[in-house]
């Protein structure tokens, strides 16, 4: 299999983007538990369901439909043989 550094570039793109739109609803809705299990209140916890399956949800939904790793704007790479086939006369 012969990835090219122009799809290379496109997959770290796309899996740096869904890090961050799910890795923010997780680490938002963890300081939002966070907080309330550490006495800050009972109500915290609904901010927390908010943006960790709200949030999440509805991120994970529109990253998939958003999804650039189908659309590839380039040519694939073609492989060249190494040794010229010769063709009988």
């Amino acid at each position: 299999m012969n990835i090219s550094t122009v799809e290379a570039a496109v997959h770290t793109k796309e899996m740096r983007r869904w890090i961050a739109w799910l890795g923010g609803a997780m680490i938002g809705s963890a300081i939002f538990t966070a907080a309330a299990l550490a006495g800050g209140g009972a109500w915290l916890i609904l901010p927390a369901i908010l943006v960790g399956p709200g949030v999440g949800g509805i991120a994970l939904v529109w990253l998939a439909i958003s999804s650039d790793t189908n659309r590839i704007s380039h040519a694939h790479a073609v492989e060249v043989d190494a040794v010229p086939t010769v063709q009988a006369a």
